[in-house]
């Protein structure tokens, strides 16, 4: 209605035309009458009203209940019992409405009467607390003439919004606040926070499953953590927490590749209660890494120890390598084993070199390799973290004297694990282990065998292994079984020639499958005798048979030796070797000692006690930079055992024990050898993909996909594509180049399952495929996952709402309730007082016209 004071001019006109005329001062005071007089009427048909600040008549009270995930029921309770007591509190003339909130805000009861209940089982979503929405839905409740209280209950840990944010708006509406957290839980509680995986990991390579647990237990409780692979039960452990946040790392492995969902399961006794007992995680399976050894002759213990971890280990000669170091980018790591200068030529040495520097490739180098001088000042010594140093000469120790009894019974002519089956596996292996005996020996050892059915036949007796070596491996190549089993005689003999010959560093080794023809009383002399003089007996029983145990048990407890069960008849060489080793013990003046010198992710869950001694080692000068996690010390000189470094982008090691020498067959036996070697492979591998790609696929909490390739080099690519495949999918994700070698790519939210993802380029109708990868999706995160972090109440927040507000924090309801004489601003028209204005107005007008403009 204000607009109508744009045609003031218009009723002013008749005063205006007589103010032309010449009547000034007459028309002059007429238009200024009539104006006001317009002005006044159009004032009153808009129904002007003032402010006016007068007391507030009555009370509005809103309650706002936090109805979130991280209130407890018996929080929940509490705010229920205080509600009732605001209601009974209440004058009737008062008003109450109630709210509850959590991610939005619910109207519970309307603003009214307060002796009418309010329902709270009507809930506002729980996933999330939003203190600010609460807070602006309460404002929009009060009445203006009324004074203003909100009263809010919540434990303050706003999860979205802001309730700072709202503070002006609450003192321009004169909205007092009187905030109350609920008392904690009476029953501590146990929240499961955070579960996840490395994005991918290598098949049959350990690593760590990470957890972070919340508890408001007031000292340390046990829990147990279950955890399950694609729903199935693959494991678990006993933790202990204490209060507040605890985080684990739980080693695991898988041996399959493929893409996996893990879940984890965590189970506390009462009265501890559980809020989030369970999350799950993505995890990407590869295929095991692949490994190149380079070696003139293959380090056995070696390339069996990365097998057994599941390794993909590849194995050439140094002759004739690829000179462009982007044919290694087929392998994770490269091992150089006993490989000399001359053999590996400084083509195959340089490419190397770039291998490591500019692809971030891994290189090992062992054995006598680092005893060869030609390298010194070569591209491999550049790439290694020591220089090449002369080697002293080897160390000596005494002949030791072993003499080895074979069972040749006809029996030996069956399979060690189907008996029935006659192909000759038992005689086959155990010559294989004779020979591989007989080759580890130096020329000075003693070395006797007999092979005995029911008699004993010497094949060759107890002298120097250097004058007859070949003749009696070739004796004993050509052992064929027959005959029953009897071997006391050829234990008397083996006993005999081994004190005549003086040697002190000796032992028996009996190697039998069947039951002898002697009861076990007949050999309780030779037994002590063989104790007496100190002379060990190891006996070995090949198969799954039970016969004859005792009496091979007690001859090897009894005189010092080791008794072994050999199912795997396969491992029968290995085994004769190592219990050489045991016999001989090297009889130094001075032994040596691995010791840990630097903390190193290769040495993870071994135990630095339990390393073995090193007999033999190469010496090597560290480079400055480099790290030495191992050192072997022999006297008062110490040199490195393992030293590793970082060069540009790639790592490089040596270990500088030879793997397959006798001098190393204490590691061989080491319970940790396959993780030793495993772990150092792993720590100086190429990261990603075997290949001229990386791909790395990273799960978002809304279930979509973030892929990057990753380039070897820095030649760009055009139309990179991942495509998505899945369970009645299939999306192609184009990859845009975001860096020199990266390339980077997002896919819409995908369900819960599991994918493919493959690489590939696409040319026109041709598509070429680089690499591909399973993987699996957890799908969208839980909506409340910040509401299950048990965190303290925030009384900051909730004090600084009340105190700015002119309120008060944790008051009795009496108190939240008692009138402060607020004062509030009406607004009341003014028509009655423009009317007589209006009045005075026309009839001076109407004077003015009549008597001084003669109308």
């Amino acid at each position: 209605m204000l607009w109508l004071l744009v045609a003031a001019p218009i009723v002013a006109a008749p005063s205006i035309l007589a103010m032309r005329a010449g009547r000034i001062r007459a028309g002059g005071l007429s238009a200024l009458l009539r104006v006001g007089l317009f002005a006044t009427l159009v004032l009153m048909i808009a129904e002007l009203q003032v402010p006016v600040q007068s007391a507030a008549r009555r009370m509005a009270v809103v309650v706002a209940v936090d109805q979130s995930s991280s209130i407890a029921p018996t929080q929940m309770q509490w705010m229920e019992g205080r509600l009732a007591a605001i209601r009974a509190a209440m004058n009737p003339h008062d008003q109450l409405a109630v709210i509850g909130f959590g991610r939005d805000a619910q109207l519970i009861k309307p603003l009214g009467d307060p002796r009418l209940p309010a329902d709270l089982s009507l809930s506002a979503d729980p996933s999330a607390t939003d203190i600010s929405g609460a807070l602006t839905t309460a404002i929009g409740l009060f009445p203006p003439a009324d004074e203003k209280h909100l009263i809010l209950f919540s434990d303050g840990n706003e999860t979205q919004g802001s309730a700072r944010d709202e503070l002006p708006a609450l003192a321009a509406d004169g909205v007092r606040v009187y905030s109350a957290a609920p008392p904690l839980p009476s029953s501590a509680r146990v929240a499961l926070t955070n579960f996840e995986a490395p994005s991918i990991v290598h098949a049959g390579v350990s690593f760590a499953l990470r957890l972070d647990l919340d508890s408001e237990a007031t000292s340390p409780v046990d829990a147990q953590v279950k955890l399950l692979s694609d729903g199935n039960a693959v494991g678990g452990q006993q933790i202990t927490l204490r209060t507040g946040l605890n985080r684990f790392e739980l080693p695991y492995r898988i041996e399959k590749p493929g893409a996996y969902l893990l879940k984890a399961e965590v189970s506390v006794p009462p009265p501890l209660v559980s809020v989030n007992a369970s999350a799950e995680t993505a995890l990407s399976v590869s295929a095991p890494p692949r490994v190149l050894v380079i070696a003139a002759v293959a380090p056995e213990s070696l390339i069996k120890a990365l097998q057994l971890r599941g390794y993909n280990v590849a194995q050439t000669g140094p002759h004739n390598l690829p000179s462009d170091p982007r044919a290694y980018l087929a392998y994770q790591a490269v091992v150089l084993a006993n490989v000399t200068a001359d053999a590996l030529g400084e083509n195959a040495q340089y490419a190397l070199n770039r291998y490591v520097a500019d692809y971030g490739g891994g290189l090992i180098v062992t054995g006598d390799t680092l005893r060869d001088p030609k390298f010194r000042g070569s591209e491999l010594e550049k790439t290694l973290p020591i220089n090449f140093v002369p080697q002293p000469p080897p160390p000596t120790r005494e002949p030791i004297a072993v003499y080895l009894l074979i069972d040749r019974s006809n029996s030996m002519s069956y399979n060690s694990r189907y008996p029935a089956v006659r192909d000759y596996e038992r005689i086959r292996y155990a010559k294989q282990a004779a020979i591989a005996l007989l080759n580890q020996l130096d020329d000075t050892d003693y070395a006797g065998v007999i092979a005995f059915d029911s008699e004993p036949y010497v094949l060759g007796h107890l002298r120097p292994v250097g004058e007859d070596r070949e003749e009696l491996v070739n004796r004993v190549s050509r052992l064929e079984p027959g005959g029953g089993t009897d071997f006391k005689e050829a234990l008397e003999i083996a006993e005999r020639e081994i004190l005549a010959s003086g040697i002190a560093v000796r032992e028996v080794i009996l190697l039998t499958d069947g039951d002898t023809n002697r009861q076990y009383h007949d050999h309780d002399q030779l037994m002590a005798d063989y104790a007496k003089e100190q002379i060990p007996v190891s006996t070995i029983r090949i198969g799954p048979d039970l016969e004859n145990l005792r009496l091979l048990q007690d001859f090897a407890r009894n005189t010092g030796g080791i008794f072994y069960r050999v199912e795997d008849i396969t491992k029968l060489p290995q085994l004769l070797v190592n219990l050489t080793h045991e016999a001989e013990n090297f009889k130094r003046h001075e032994h040596t000692r691995v010791t840990v010198e630097s903390q190193s992710a290769i040495l993870n869950g071994i135990d630095p006690a339990k390393i073995p001694p090193m007999d033999f080692y190469d010496q090597t000068d560290p480079k400055e930079g480099a790290e030495v996690p191992l050192e072997v010390t022999l006297g008062t000189n110490s040199a490195p055992l393992l030293a590793t470094w970082q060069y540009e982008l790639g790592r490089s090691a040596v270990f500088t024990g030879d793997p397959d020498s006798l001098g190393s067959l204490a590691w061989i036996r080491w319970d940790h050898y396959a993780e030793f070697w495993s772990q150092l492979v792993c720590w100086v591998a190429r990261p990603g993909d075997a290949g001229p790609f990386t791909l790395l696929v990273v799960n978002s909490p809304d279930g979509s996909l973030t892929i990057e390739a990753e380039k070897a080099d820095t030649a760009p690519v055009t139309n990179l594509f991942a495509r998505i495949t899945g369970p009645a999918r299939a999306v192609d994700v184009a990859l845009t180049q975001v860096g020199d070698s990266l390339y980077r790519g997002n896919s819409a939210p995908l369900p819960r399952g599991k994918y493919d993802v493959v690489l590939m380029v696409k040319a026109g109708d041709t598509e070429r495929v680089l690499l591909e990868r399973p993987i699996a999706v957890a799908g969208r995160g839980a909506a409340d996952a910040a509401e299950l972090r048990l965190r303290p109440p925030n009384y900051g927040l909730l004090r600084a709402l009340a105190e700015n507000t002119g309120g008060r924090f944790d008051t009795p309801v009496a108190e939240d309730l008692r009138p402060v004489g607020a004062t509030v601003i009406g607004y009341r028209g003014v028509n009655g007082t423009l009317l007589p204005i209006a009045i005075v107005l026309m009839l001076g007008e109407v004077f003015i016209r009549r008597r001084l403009l003669g109308d």
